[in-house]
Order: structure tokens, then C-alpha cells, then sequence
């Protein structure tokens, strides 16, 4: 498929939603959010109304890695103010880690210029459109179609696979294969690279019916991209649940994100 079909086919932020989510009663009682991170801390977002939570410690949430960063020696906290260049300051890391709200244009605007001045992005994809927008800046495009494989299978889903096409890079060392279950597919322009992909047998899967139909397009699709742009690094991985506490000892995944808290240091 070429870029430029990619370009139409991946997703455009439309509208920009004017709700604001609540914050989690359980995150406020254990004294979890900074409203304005310390110097050197990598902040988890939370007002973004991410459906996964980095400090509870249920099977879907992230726990697992939020404290992956704190044994990495870092000051952890989460979010859930906007983004803005005033609550960037001191920041080294900010990540996404599943937003289903959009981003607002002066949040976009905000978090360019936090990379480009040497802070470290990472971009958890659960829902594509709400940061496709925002990836876009950094030369890495996401889809707002599935992908499915027909090998690699993991207990005969379609949706869900390890991948397998690992190109060299600080991200993959040692890693031999990533498993994703029900991911988006992303593209790399620019100085961006991927650093995984599905085989060259999957195909987006429009419908989301978990076969392939006529006329779904069939390639190899970027699971993780990465840039370096400006002073600062990005990473962006099309599916969210490698980091979940239930997958991150699937496959290589805890080796894959680990190497990801590293890149960043």
C-alpha cells in the first residue's frame, strides 16, 4: 500500500471533544496525581479518559510497568490536568498509555515543542484516533483499521499474534517477538523507522470481522515506530496491550518495555 493511500485510510481527528473525564476516586485517595511533576519524573496521562489505569493493578491496567519505571531508578506520577507547557516543565518522559479522548490542537502544540526540546514521548495505542494527530508530527501515521494475521496465531485469534519481523534497534534488543492482541497498524515517513511489523501475509481487517474479505488490503504493517526529533526521542506502539499487567510476560513483551524505559534514560 503506498503512503499515500495510508495517509486517506488513517485516522483524522475530526472534532476535538469538550468533556473532560473525572478522576478516579481510587487515584485520588492514594495521593497519585500531579497536577505538576518534579523535576526529572516521567508522568503518566490521565486526562485523556484513558480506559486503563497505570496505578491500579487489575489484569488490564499497567501497573506492572508504571513500576518498571520506578525500579529503573525514575520518580513516577500520573496526570490529570491538561497538557500544557506549564505542566511539561520538569517533565523528562510523558506517556500515553490508552487516551480515548482527542487531543486539543494547543496540547498537540505543547508536546511537539516538549520533544523537540528533548523530552521522551511514548504513545500506547488502544484507541488510534484520539492521537493520530499528535504521531503524525513525528513522521509515524497510525490507521483506524485492525490488523490481522493469518500465523503467529495465539489461541487461533486473528486479531491476536506475535510478531515477528524485529528490525535492530536500542527498542529490540534481545527481542525476538512481541505479542499483540486486536492491534492498529502504523506507517514511518521521514526520519521516523519501524522497529516491528507484522508479516507481509496480513491484512487490515476493514470490517473487523477476523477474516480476510476481498479488497482488504494485504502487507506488512508497523506494530512499533520510533523518531528522534529535535533534542528528544518518541516512541509509538500500536497496541497497548504488550504493557498490560495480564501480556507483559507474554513473549518478549517485559524485555520490550524494559528496553523502552532504558531508551529513555
Amino acid at each position: 500500500m503506498s503512503k499515500a493511500i495510508l495517509k486517506i485510510m488513517a485516522v483524522s481527528a475530526l472534532s476535538f471533544l469538550l468533556f473532560s473525564a473525572s478522576p478516579p476516586d481510587s487515584l485520588a485517595a492514594k495521593g497519585s496525581v500531579a497536577k505538576k511533576a518534579a523535576p526529572g519524573r516521567t508522568v503518566f496521562d490521565l486526562s485523556h479518559a484513558e480506559i486503563f489505569s497505570p496505578v491500579e493493578t487489575g489484569p488490564l491496567h499497567y501497573s506492572a510497568f508504571y513500576e518498571g519505571f520506578r525500579k529503573a531508578g525514575e520518580d513516577v506520577s500520573v496526570s490529570m490536568v491538561k497538557v500544557t507547557p506549564e505542566s511539561l516543565k520538569g517533565v523528562k518522559t510523558f506517556v500515553f498509555a490508552g487516551p480515548s479522548r482527542d487531543l486539543w490542537p494547543d496540547e498537540i502544540e505543547a508536546l511537539v515543542q516538549f520533544v523537540r526540546d528533548g523530552g521522551n514521548l511514548l504513545v500506547l495505542l488502544h484507541i488510534s484516533k484520539p492521537v493520530a494527530r499528535l504521531t503524525e508530527h513525528f513522521g509515524i501515521l497510525v490507521s483506524n483499521f485492525v490488523i490481522s494475521q493469518p500465523g503467529d496465531n495465539i489461541a487461533g485469534q486473528s486479531q491476536d499474534f506475535l510478531v515477528t519481523k524485529i528490525n535492530k534497534h536500542p527498542l529490540t534488543t534481545g527481542v525476538k517477538k512481541i505479542a499483540v492482541y486486536g492491534t492498529w497498524g502504523l506507517m514511518t515517513e521521514d526520519k521516523a523507522v519501524t522497529v516491528a511489523a507484522t508479516s507481509d501475509r496480513a491484512w487490515a481487517d476493514l470490517n473487523r470481522n477476523r477474516i480476510y474479505d476481498k479488497d482488504e488490503p494485504v502487507q506488512s504493517f508497523g506494530i512499533a515506530g520510533v523518531a528522534e526529533f529535535g533534542k528528544g526521542k518518541v516512541v509509538v506502539v500500536a497496541d497497548d496491550a504488550p504493557f498490560a499487567n495480564r501480556f507483559i510476560n507474554e513473549a518478549d513483551n517485559k524485555k520490550f518495555s524494559d528496553n523502552i524505559i532504558r531508551w529513555f534514560k
